[in-house]
């Protein structure tokens, strides 16, 4: 006597789950991909379009303008402290050969 298959109503249930569970999984998939090629999309906008993973990676150029900006403001900065603790010290002397005279 052939074994004869039939589907059960377990079997069905199964492969019922089995569908709504791969349709699941294919929607959660699509939103996940939809979402990384945007954060791809603002992160290209954010560099400046240069995403190479290279050891030559050029950053941002409103970036590097801005770093180097920096550097010109810190020196100036530096400057102008040390001229004004030279013209400190020399008001203390001018005061202390004004008290002389007096």
């Amino acid at each position: 006597e052939a074994c004869r298959q039939t589907s059960s109503p377990e079997n069905i249930l199964n492969k019922v789950q089995d569908n709504e569970e791969e349709e699941r999984l294919n929607r959660e998939l699509e939103l996940t991909t939809k979402e990384r090629n945007e954060l791809t999309d603002r992160l290209l906008y954010v560099t400046g379009g240069s995403m190479n993973k290279s050891p030559y990676f050029s950053p941002n150029p409103f970036y590097e303008n801005l770093k180097i900006k920096e550097k010109e403001v810190m020196s100036l900065l530096h400057n102008l402290d040390t001229k004004n603790i030279e013209h400190r010290e020399k008001f203390q002397e001018l005061k202390k050969e004004i008290n002389f005279y007096r």
